[in-house]
């Protein structure tokens, strides 16, 4: 039996759920007409419309800085699993 093929799937599957429970959550602190968003303080704006995006609703980035230190993000949101882009301010 080789064992290294089993191994290293093992290794990647590990590899894998660590790097997605890594991602740090932030709480939607405003939403105001599906296009404005305040999340860990810095201000958000729809690229076109993130609808049921809602105040205390869980994300994540997937894209940019949740600092706003970025041209435009990519957030999920972990109540719908829904992804909205967003231009940071």
């Amino acid at each position: 039996m080789n064992r290294k093929p089993r191994l290293f799937g093992l290794v990647a599957l590990l590899g894998v759920t660590c790097s997605v429970s890594a991602a740090t959550e932030y709480e939607i602190e405003v939403s105001h007409d599906d296009e404005l968003f305040i999340i860990n303080g810095e201000r958000f704006e729809a690229q076109t419309y993130c609808f049921n995006m809602e105040e205390g609703d869980k994300v994540i980035f997937l894209k940019g800085s949740p600092y706003g230190a970025c041209a435009s993000a990519e957030i999920l949101n972990l109540r719908t699993r829904k992804v909205c882009k967003v231009w940071c301010e």
